[in-house]
């Protein structure tokens, strides 16, 4: 049985006090108080351990984490993942000085002290492997050649992409200069698959492991080019998928909420073609052909019942108005619960947001994502909190009953919790107050606002 299946998730401090089976790993919340805890004990108290505990937030993106318990899977050496936070367990005097300088996760605890930089804690896993299956190569010169591709996985991959994760998760558009820097690094990768199917000798190491989540952050963070990257730069796409779809693979992204393969690109308008002649006894077939694709095209959302409340109504309203006195008791009045849907949401990953401009850029990349759905929605998104330690959270309109399929499409959607509001009437106060982005009900000071209309 690969060690993974032996794994414990710890969540952080705060969690509530309950238990969950976690696709095999066992999810043990703990009652301290967050800030009672101590994530990062000292060295020279550390008791010898069974297993290996991996420090690291629980992320469907986070990569870095996750090719560490694909690793271990691989090797068969026990890791027990503590769910941390950002701005929690890391910001301490001890984990700075114990577990990592920098105060980044991942940091992993052994018996000798702690580990931090992800590839270096891989090579520390495939050094003590205990499945045989040779992770950090069969030679010497293999062990170098392993090394040389985890250089290549950081150095060039995820440095030359990190201006599309700054794209995705901050709203900072990527210079039109990074996707052909990318690409020199995904081209020299290309050649050296043409020949081989794996990166070192003819077994899977943690060079693959390394490289194929680097490429799991390029297809998936690149929202724009990840699906045409796959299909350009074939051989890199081939060793993508022979590591992703490896069972012990497809275990841990389970396990972590994660996915894999690219990132949909925004499908391009379609160039207009000429008409060709109709032949006279297709012409019937060729008009139902024309009217079937038509009625493709359309949206459900214009096919609804007309609806007392007009949006674009209420929109002038909220801009030209008093909010509290004028425009929520007008959206009150003229609601429609058979022509609209309101739904709260929140930021799933709230623990990340350490500066508030990063945040702001964040909403104004998810406000561009959604223009197609403007027609159709009216939203505010309120950062609370304080600048080093915030959250986001949002108020909503949507046409229609439901999450219509448009703003489920959005890829930001599924950073979101979202719940659906059943009764406006009887959460009044409370969409006032978000309406006005201040009141009793928003549990702390509103630090900005921004508003979908």
């Amino acid at each position: 049985m690969a060690a993974l299946s032996h794994a414990r998730i710890i969540p952080p401090p705060h969690t509530h006090t309950h238990t969950h089976s976690f696709s095999g790993l066992l999810y043990i919340p703990s009652q301290a108080s967050p800030k009672k805890v101590d994530s990062a004990p000292k060295q020279q108290h550390a008791e010898p351990m069974m297993t290996y505990k991996l420090l690291a937030p629980l992320h469907p993106e986070s990569a870095r984490a996750q090719k560490i318990m694909v690793a271990a899977a691989y090797a068969n050496v026990d890791v027990e993942l503590k769910v941390c936070q950002y701005g929690q367990e890391n910001e301490t005097p001890e984990f700075a000085r114990n577990c990592s300088p920098c105060m980044r996760f991942p940091s992993m605890q052994t018996e000798e002290g702690y580990l931090f930089e992800s590839n270096a804690i891989m090579r520390h896993i495939a050094r003590v492997e205990k499945s045989g299956a040779k992770l950090y190569g069969a030679t010497p010169f293999e062990s170098s050649q392993v090394d040389m591709w985890l250089d290549f996985a950081s150095s060039e991959l995820d440095a030359h992409n990190m201006p599309y994760l700054m794209e995705t998760f901050a709203g900072i558009p990527a210079a039109e200069s990074a996707m052909a820097t990318l690409e020199e690094s995904l081209a020299g990768l290309e050649l050296w698959l043409e020949t081989r199917t794996f990166l070192v000798g003819e077994r899977m190491t943690v060079a693959d492991i390394s490289v194929a989540f680097a490429l799991q952050w390029v297809y998936r963070m690149n929202v724009k080019h990840g699906e045409e990257l796959t299909k350009k730069y074939r051989n890199a796409y081939r060793l993508y998928n022979t590591v992703m779809q490896q069972p012990k693979t497809v275990e841990v992204l389970k396990q972590w909420g994660a996915t894999f393969g690219p990132a949909k690109a925004p499908k391009k308008a379609a160039e207009a073609k000429p008409k060709a002649e109709k032949k006279p006894k297709e012409a019937v077939g060729d008009e139902e052909e024309q009217s079937a694709k038509e009625e493709k095209k359309a949206n459900p959302l214009d096919a609804l019942p007309p609806s007392s409340f007009v949006l674009d109504a209420y929109k002038r309203e909220y801009s030209n108005t008093d909010t509290r006195t004028v425009a929520a008791p007008y959206f009150f009045e003229h609601y429609d619960t058979e022509g609209y849907t309101c739904f709260w949401a929140r930021y799933k990953y709230n623990e990340d947001n350490k500066k508030q401009f990063m945040t702001a850029n964040l909403v104004r990349g998810w406000f561009q994502r959604m223009e197609h759905v403007r027609k159709y929605a009216f939203g505010v998104a309120l950062i609370i909190g304080e600048d080093a330690a915030h959250e986001l959270v949002s108020f909503w309109v949507f046409r229609g009953k439901g999450m219509p399929e448009i703003v489920s499409e959005v890829v930001d959607t599924e950073l979101f919790e979202w719940e659906e509001i059943k009764d406006v009437q009887a959460e009044k106060e409370k969409i006032t107050d978000y309406l006005c982005w201040e009141g009793p009900t928003i549990p702390r000071p509103v630090l900005e606002g921004r508003c979908f209309k």
